[in-house]
């Protein structure tokens, strides 16, 4: 699976810009995100303050800016 943060100007609502997080961190999402069953491929969530820390970590960047919406999609590979 291939996971993506999306960033989305809060305004116009536009794609800002796209972080690929690194391959093989399924196990660490799926605990950051509370996720009980294995992801389809098509998915989408909304990240709260919570996940995008954790997620910062995992990703050893910043990537919460207040001016964007932030989004994690699932993507088969």
């Amino acid at each position: 699976m291939k996971y993506i943060i999306e960033a989305f100007d809060r305004e116009t609502e536009q794609l800002a810009y796209e972080i690929a997080l690194p391959d093989g961190c399924d196990p660490q999402l799926a605990a950051i995100m509370g996720w009980t069953a294995p992801q389809r491929g098509d998915e989408g969530y909304n990240l709260t303050s919570e996940q995008v820390a954790a997620i910062e970590v995992l990703a050893n960047r910043t990537i919460h800016e207040h001016d964007h919406i932030l989004q994690l999609t699932c993507n088969i590979d």
